[in-house]
């Protein structure tokens, strides 16, 4: 007779996962960071645009200044409502003018306040075990500022300047004291809105530029401050009586889709805040330890 096979019943299975959601996700934001660091934008390129950025930055600013002063001036002068005399129709320019320097202040604070390269004495990003870089690994991750991962960060914050501040001006008219209380309620809250984003947003360019160690900070207080800015409109909406109807949908609308790319750049860069070899080199001059 044979003998009848052992039937005991293994419950780890054959291949022994047991990886939970959280290794899953960890996982998978390690390899996309490794993916997205090893891609490089063309040294040549990135050079050459960094040279051009510094030798032009008083004409570009320059330009950003005059262009949105022109948008406003031609805005003032076409009010849906006309208003009472000369000097309100100066006074119209107030709000578009504010969000023509608001990314300028920020930028130029920014240059300012992270001047200084010196590591912060509290660590936030305390993920993973980390050592100090030694003087030869930091010559070496320097080719890491062409990388496409933190290219595409970059001039991701910087665009999202321009982009915010054209949506604003082609949104919100110019709002005179003949227009109803809730036309001036929400001129306000927008102008807010784009003036602190835009601010924000181009400090954290700044940082980078500056290559300051708190780059990674101003930018998860810009995602903050954008999200506390939509939770602002939608209070304000909610408490201006007489908003015609068919505004609400629109605005709603707009701020959802403001929400939601807020909510995309989280889920993206913050992973690569975090764990990336490449911007922990860079910024926080740290190297993982290796087991």
């Amino acid at each position: 007779m044979s003998r009848a096979p052992n039937q005991q019943h293994d419950s780890t299975g054959p291949f022994k996962l047991r990886f939970g959601l959280a290794d899953i996700v960890h996982s998978a934001a390690i390899i996309i960071t490794k993916v997205i660091g090893r891609l490089t934008v063309a040294p040549a390129f990135v050079a050459r645009l960094a040279i051009w950025a510094r030798r032009s930055e008083s004409r570009i600013i320059a330009t950003w200044v005059l262009l949105l002063g022109a948008i406003a001036v031609h805005k003032a002068a076409n009010p849906i409502n006309p208003p009472h005399n000369a000097g309100e129709s100066i006074a119209l320019l107030l709000p578009f003018l504010i969000v023509a320097a608001a990314p300028v202040l920020g930028y130029r604070i920014g240059i300012w306040l992270f001047a200084s390269c010196e590591q912060p004495a509290l660590r936030l990003a305390i993920y993973g075990n980390w050592r100090d870089a030694t003087p030869e690994e930091l010559d070496k991750g320097k080719k890491g500022w062409r990388s496409f991962a933190w290219f595409s960060l970059v001039s991701g914050i910087l665009l999202n300047v321009p982009f915010r501040a054209f949506e604003y001006l082609a949104s919100i008219p110019a709002v005179t004291s003949n227009d109803p209380l809730w036309a001036h309620t929400l001129q306000r809250a927008f102008t807010m809105d784009c003036a602190v984003a835009c601010f924000a947003y181009a400090m954290c360019f700044a940082a980078a530029v500056q290559r300051s160690p708190l780059f990674a900070r101003a930018l998860v207080t810009a995602w903050l401050i954008d999200i506390a800015l939509q939770a602002m409109i939608a209070v304000q909406v909610g408490q201006a009586a007489g908003i015609p109807t068919y505004l609400l949908e629109p605005m709603n609308a707009l701020l959802a889709v403001n929400l939601k790319k807020v909510a995309i750049s989280i889920s993206i860069w913050l992973p690569y805040l975090l764990i990336s070899d490449n911007l922990n080199l860079l910024l926080r001059k740290r190297v993982r330890l290796t087991a």
